[in-house]
């Protein structure tokens, strides 16, 4: 075997670690990589599944088959997940990495991408009431002392599996048993949502926001909510700044939040979508300001 290229570039590096093949799903990884080439980068593409440790050294392979030594970047941004059953290893591995080069880090993949971290820490004063169990029963009793509750995974996306629970619902313990089937589910008080928005931070700062117009529970753009032109109060700006406070700290450099003020709903890490919803509803691309914040 050849040795391992060790040529260190005289632009600032950049590899996105991506899983190659499938469809996207969202245009972030093409939009977000032209703008750091624009703004005098160097930029690879590195497939989750090709990450291999030779020589000593954590490596992973570009599209055209070179492989490339991972600490050699200056700044590594993980797209995505890849495929479930060797995420606990690729992150293992990543781990060993300088964990200041990641966009956003190993340790805040692993446990900040689920939903129960907000109830648990700091940012859990904000949040509706929220209970989490893998346990049907625990859950359907609550759903039968009374109220309206939002059932859901613990880790979805997407709008999926979400349904509005209450104690008048004939197949309450059908959804619940369906919710927890593989794990854990979490129920939470629902509450008024029609002025919800999403925000898009990177780095310190605060990018952008648009509204989330909804006819049911669900306020996932993927479940048929619709964005809407939206300005940001400086109480939304106040709970914004204060996640970004905890967040970063924690690694978390890029990141969407969802909130009806007061309430502070989800914290989305793993490629969220909203550069291109923002564009089409506006006309502005804020790329730009993204890696510049990031940088």
């Amino acid at each position: 075997m050849g040795s391992l290229p060790t040529a260190v570039s005289e632009f600032m590096r950049i590899c996105f670690i991506t899983a190659f093949g499938g469809k996207p799903l969202n245009d972030n990884l093409e939009r977000l990589a032209n703008e750091f080439a624009n703004q005098g980068w160097s930029i690879e593409h590195i497939d989750h599944a090709s990450l291999e440790v030779l020589d000593g050294q954590l490596t992973g392979n570009d599209p055209n088959g070179i492989r490339h030594v991972l600490d050699q970047f200056d700044r590594i941004w993980v797209v995505g997940f890849g495929d479930q059953p060797t995420f606990l290893d690729r992150m293992q591995l990543l781990r060993t990495l300088d964990q200041s080069k990641f966009v956003n880090n190993v340790d805040a993949l692993i446990y900040l991408h689920g939903k129960p971290h907000l109830v648990l820490g700091d940012l859990g004063q904000h949040h509706p009431q929220t209970i989490v169990s893998a346990n049907p029963q625990t859950l359907l009793s609550a759903v039968e002392r009374g109220g309206a509750w939002i059932g859901k995974p613990t880790a979805g996306s997407f709008g999926r599996d979400v349904f509005t629970l209450t104690k008048t619902n004939s197949n309450r313990r059908a959804i619940i048993e369906h919710l927890t089937q593989s794990g854990f589910a979490m129920l939470q008080e629902r509450v008024e949502t029609t002025v919800e928005k999403r925000f898009l931070i990177a780095g310190s700062q605060l990018i952008g926001v648009y509204g989330k117009s909804h006819t049911d529970h669900r306020s996932n753009l993927a479940a048929g909510s619709v964005p809407t032109i939206v300005d940001a109060t400086s109480a939304e700006i106040e709970l914004v700044e204060t996640c970004i406070r905890w967040l970063n700290p924690r690694g978390v450099r890029f990141a969407t939040i969802d909130m009806a003020h007061p309430f502070l709903f989800d914290i989305n890490i793993a490629n969220p979508g909203w550069l291109s919803t923002y564009e089409e509803l506006t006309g502005c691309n804020l790329v730009d300001k993204v890696v510049l914040a990031i940088q």
